[in-house]
Order: C-alpha cells, then structure tokens, then sequence
C-alpha cells in the first residue's frame, strides 16, 4: 500500500513538471526558426594545392614542397597540406600575390574557362611525362623547340600516348581542364590508325566490337573496321611502305593503358604502328611529327557541349573546417 502511495507522489510531481513546463512555452512569443545554413559542399572548396599550381605554373609536386615549406599563404598565415580553400582565395608565394584565374561554371556556358588548348603531333619516342629517369625525350624537351623551354615545361598532356604510339594529343597549361576532358563521362572518343602484320577478319571487327576480357577488366571497341579512303590519315600511312590492307580503324571511349595494342593483341594480331588521329571532335589533320597547333573555334566548342552534356559526380556534403 505505501508503494503505491509513493508511486502516485512521483506520477504527480512529473505531471506538475510537464505543466510548468507547457506554460512557460506557451507564454514565450514565438520565434521565427533561423534560416537553413547549406552545408558545404566538397565541389565549393579546392585542395590549395591545385590552386597555387594553376595560378604558379609550378607542378603539384611542386606546389606540395611550397605548402610544407610554409611558403605560401593566405590572409596572412600559411596554408597546410590537403586544406581546402574557395576558388578565390587569396594566396602569396614567397610574397608574391597569386591572381587567381577563371575556373569553368555551368552558368558562363564555357567549360574550358578560357584555357588555350593545343594540338600536336607526338613523335615515336617520347614519353608523355615531365621527368622520368628512364625517359630519351620527355615532353618539355620535345616541346621546347615550338614553345621555350619556360612555356614546355609548363605543358599538361590531356590523357597519354605510350612511348611507341604517335599522333595526336592534346596539350594545356591549365591544370583543371585536364581531368575533365580527359575522363570517360566526357563521351570523348580516341580515334586510332593500327597496323597490323595481317589483315583483321570483319570476325574479328565483331569482336573487337562485342568486348573481350583483359586483365583490367573487359574492354570493347566503340568502332573497328577497315581503313577508309576518306579517313584522316597521315600523308605517310597513305604512301608509305606497308599494304592499305594492313591499316585498320579502331575508337575506343577511354584511355587505359595500352588498351589498344592489348585489344589487338588478344585477336592475335600484334600492332606494328600505331597513330592516333582523333580526339573527340579534333583531328589530327595535316599534323606532321612535332608539330602543334590551337584548336579551332569549332573543335572548342564541340570540346565545350560535351563537358556541358557529360554527367557530374554526385558531392558527398563535408563537414565545415575549424579555422
């Protein structure tokens, strides 16, 4: 009996409680519920790293070994490594101001920003990096006799030929136009000249065409066929020593390593010589060997609708960064 007595005491004491409580809310005017803050988003903010080498023309690397050398900074105190800042943050290097530089918006319609985009002819024989220790030419050499020495090593190479291919690749010194023209999302195709020791059997077009499995997963050919007159081929494919029939087309909708050759290879038919000759909508023309070229109005715009149209990796919302 007394249990239940003190049990009762307490049910009343916690129904008083609720009651002082919904009185005092119902005397507090009501206020209007603060506005919703957005979070930010990972595409809002940029490593400061990519930033000072857009703006520096140093490498990443480069930018790295300033950044841990407190060299550069940003309202007065220096940046770290792997911070993130706005696209228009104010930055120095060793003292010197930074400017920033237009970066590609869906609203300007131009998704290249402004960045001057080339188009060169890539030799047999070099190698599409800025240092490699095992490298006969690398890219900055083989570019300085049509830029400077200072302008080539300044150079990105949009995507890569191996050192055996040749043809035509795509040059920039605009870091942040690289990785979206040359990913697969862009629908960009590599267009290649192939020869081959014989001729490929249409069968084997099919299969080209239908996928094959390689050791990096299955591949296929967006179009493989036989040369055509009308193809955009080198003056020296047209009249050089090996058969027409030993020629082949073949375009591929991304750009994995030596996906080509290995495509070939897994037919049977090993690749003697290999050229590219397009690249989305640029071709390589009347290229020769070394040299480059800008690309036409007309080939810049094409290169705009397809990142305009090409469809944009969902950003994971982060947490804001203490300061």
């Amino acid at each position: 009996m007394q249990r239940r007595f003190v049990s009762l005491i307490c049910a009343v004491r916690r129904l008083t409680r609720h009651l002082r409580v919904a009185t005092r809310q119902m005397q507090t005017p009501m206020r209007r519920a603060a506005p919703h803050k957005r979070t930010p988003q990972l595409t809002d903010l940029i490593r400061v790293n990519v930033l000072v080498a857009e703006r520096s023309g140093l490498s990443r690397r480069g930018a790295d070994t300033a950044i841990a050398g407190h060299r550069v900074t940003t309202a007065g105190r220096a940046v770290a490594l792997g911070e993130r800042l706005d696209a228009l943050a104010p930055l120095e290097l060793d003292g010197n101001v930074l400017v920033a530089k237009p970066r590609p918006s869906a609203e300007s319609g131009d998704e290249l920003g402004g960045a001057e985009v080339f188009a060169w002819y890539k030799p047999v024989g070099v190698t599409t990096t800025h240092a490699d220790p095992y490298a006969t030419v690398t890219l900055p050499q083989a570019l300085t006799p049509a830029l400077g020495a200072e302008r080539a090593a300044r150079m990105l190479s949009i995507g890569r030929l191996d050192r055996e291919s040749e043809g035509l690749l795509l040059l920039t010194e605009e870091r942040r136009v690289v990785s979206p023209l040359a990913h697969p999302r862009a629908g960009l195709r590599r267009a290649y000249a192939a020869a081959t020791k014989a001729m490929v059997a249409e069968a084997e077009f099919q299969r080209l065409r239908a996928g094959i499995r390689l050791t990096d997963g299955w591949a296929h050919a967006i179009e493989a066929r036989g040369v055509h007159r009308d193809d955009d081929l080198p003056e020296d494919v047209r009249g050089g020593d090996m058969d027409p029939g030993q020629w082949s087309f073949i375009s591929i909708g991304e750009g994995r390593h030596h996906e080509v050759r290995r495509l070939y290879g897994a037919i049977s038919h090993p690749v003697l010589r290999l050229i590219r000759v397009g690249y989305g909508p640029v071709r390589l023309g009347g290229l020769t060997p070394g040299e480059l070229r800008l690309i036409t109005e007309s080939e810049r715009q094409e290169l705009t609708r397809a990142l305009v149209a090409a469809p944009k990796s969902k950003a994971r919302p982060v947490a804001p960064t203490s300061r």
